[in-house]
């Protein structure tokens, strides 16, 4: 009978701690439960001073900043191909010759007309003073020289023109057309025969789109990488931004608009890169010291206008702001707010009365 009570005692007992232990977990679960649906639903934080440096991410190409396409206004075959791709050359330089065997024919042609047109009016001259012919005659001969001499003129200069020259002194950048081909005029779009451009001086083309536009200014110290030197940052500074002026208007993206910035490459690293390089930059823009600022979770906006909340007896209240410069993770504060006040600076307002403080 011992050895049964004994049993059933420490059944009873097993029991007895699996309800404890029931009954604990329920305690500890419901607890939990509700210490989450009284969790806050915002964070406040303090208005402060400090400082609102602002910075743009972009991606362009680089650029030589002087550089220039061969091409010419004469048709026929390119006879002479003198220069091939990175050569350098200087300004005067003869890089092709086009065939002139036409062209001189219609030089030989012109040339004996004009001739002729000249003996014409010399020799209507001396009549008119003679009486011997009317004034309209010699007016006429006169009216044939010149458009002879213009004629002798034009097909001169297409002569000249067939030898080409450099116009600057630089890098051939590109394979230059060949020996053999020929080029045509007429055409909406002239046929390049070479480019030559100047490899020390070089600059970025980046796009920047019109919300950030504003906090771009020339001189701005801008920061970037190529992939062809992985691991190195380069500096230089924004030369000119684009107004939208009549053919270099900014450009449209998915309703976005995009302006050009231009970015002076320093020469003494042009070295480092070549035309077309693709660079990812960042750049500097306003670096206020010793605003009022609050971070940029703070400020709301609506139909009437930016707004934040102020705690005021506890409760937030929404007040009215005005703001500058926006930086990387704040914006400044002109009107609406005043140092040390508590703000909310994240969260939903919605929420419990109570509220967790944020360090800001």
């Amino acid at each position: 009978m011992k050895e049964l009570f004994q049993k059933h005692r420490k059944r009873i007992v097993g029991v007895a701690v699996a309800i404890c232990l029931l009954g604990g977990g329920t305690y500890y679960y419901m607890n939990t439960d509700n210490s989450a649906q009284t969790q806050q639903k915002y964070t406040t934080g303090k208005v402060e001073r400090g400082d609102v440096k602002t910075s743009i991410s972009s991606t362009g190409t680089i650029n030589p900043v002087n550089y220039v396409d061969v091409s010419t206004n004469v048709a026929g075959k390119l006879e002479e191909v003198l220069v091939k791709e990175n050569e350098q050359v200087t300004a005067g330089q003869v890089i092709a010759y086009i065939d002139t065997r036409q062209l001189q024919a219609q030089v030989d042609d012109a040339k004996a007309a004009l001739d002729k047109a000249q003996l014409d009016m010399n020799r209507y001259k001396a009549l008119i003073d003679q009486n011997a012919v009317a004034q309209q005659t010699y007016d006429d001969a006169v009216t044939s020289y010149e458009r002879a001499l213009s004629t002798y003129q034009r097909v001169s200069a297409d002569l000249s023109d067939a030898t080409i020259t450099a116009p600057m002194t630089g890098t051939v950048i590109g394979e230059p057309l060949k020996a053999g081909q020929t080029i045509s005029t007429g055409i909406s779009t002239q046929m390049i025969i070479a480019t030559i451009a100047d490899l020390s001086n070089l600059e970025i083309y980046l796009t920047v789109d019109e919300t950030d536009i504003g906090n771009v200014k020339t001189g701005s110290r801008v920061e970037f990488t190529v992939d062809s030197k992985p691991g190195e940052t380069f500096t230089g500074y924004v030369s000119e931004i684009s107004k939208g002026s009549k053919g270099n208007m900014g450009t449209t993206s998915s309703s976005v608009v995009y302006y050009t910035v231009k970015v002076a490459i320093p020469s003494d690293i042009s070295n480092n890169f070549l035309p077309t390089m693709t660079a990812r930059a960042t750049i500097f823009g306003e670096d206020i010291k010793n605003t009022l600022v609050v971070p940029l979770t703070a400020v709301r906006t609506d139909k009437q206008g930016e707004y934040v909340y102020v705690m005021k007896d506890g409760q937030p209240v929404r007040t009215a702001v005005s703001t500058g410069v926006t930086g990387d993770s704040n914006v400044q504060i002109l009107n609406g707010l005043s140092e040390g006040d508590e703000i909310i600076v994240s969260g939903d307002i919605n929420g419990p009365k109570n509220n967790t403080r944020s360090p800001f």
